[in-house]
């Protein structure tokens, strides 16, 4: 099962300091969460280029520098959405980072989102239900975050299935997939379709279903339902106002 845990806050031109600054709060966040997870590399953009230590500020910051004259040399249309984001990851070597799963967590606080993937969650963040979890109320507790959710990926009988693709509930809108957060207080009595509702700073976070197996059709549809029930109170975002 690979995972991708995406939290969406307010797009925001920042400088590589706080861009730097902001990985390092979810980072910090992170740590508590699996042992795993308490130190971090950049993620090379090309073969043979060293894993570079995220306490390196230094080394850290100068690529963000590099990265960001780049793109408004290519994009200068965008130069005002401030520096580029960061590519993170939990190894600091190619043989580690696929032992460990080949976890990136990517910090881009322009497109105004943060992203945690796992390759094979289940060998590597076990149990990975209670961990997701905890990854996902980590992530959350920044008071930037508006929304959240978890896609899967699977393969059933021989077919590659990403939740959001191949399982969701409308072309139109966001998806919360297995588990996910949103920015309003809920009781567990407005949403009765999810497995787990629970309150968060000012938001709540949702556990759709227990486990999101793409192959049980009831997994599927419990949290279609739950999907359902927040587009009824106006908590699934419109993705596609043409299509609504």
């Amino acid at each position: 099962m690979n995972i991708t845990l995406t939290c969406a806050t307010p797009s925001v031109s920042l400088t590589p300091v706080q861009v730097y600054e902001q990985a390092a709060s979810c980072i910090s966040r992170l740590s508590l969460v699996h042992p795993d997870l308490r130190s971090w590399w950049k993620l090379p953009d090309a073969p043979n280029v060293p894993f570079v230590d995220f306490h390196d500020s230094h080394a850290i910051l100068s690529f963000i520098k590099a990265m960001s004259a780049k793109h408004r040399a290519e994009f200068p249309m965008l130069a005002d959405r401030g520096s580029t984001g960061l590519m993170l990851t939990n190894a600091s070597s190619e043989l580690q980072w696929r032992e460990r799963g080949r976890i990136t967590l990517s910090v881009q606080p322009a497109m105004g989102e943060v992203t945690f993937s796992v390759y094979g969650a289940e060998r590597v963040l076990a149990p990975v239900g209670e961990v997701v979890w905890s990854l996902l109320k980590a992530l959350s507790s920044d008071s930037r975050v508006t929304y959240a959710k978890t896609d899967v990926h699977e393969r059933v009988d021989g077919r590659s299935l990403v939740y959001s693709m191949h399982r969701g509930v409308y072309p139109h809108r966001e998806f919360l997939g297995w588990m996910g957060y949103v920015d309003q207080a809920l009781l567990p009595a407005q949403l009765k379709e999810a497995s787990r509702v629970e309150r968060l700073g000012e938001g709540t976070l949702i556990l759709a279903t227990d486990f999101l197996d793409l192959s049980s059709s009831a997994a599927v549809e419990q949290v279609n339902r739950v999907e359902i029930r927040l587009a009824e109170l106006g908590l699934l975002p419109v993705t596609d106002p043409q299509l609504s």
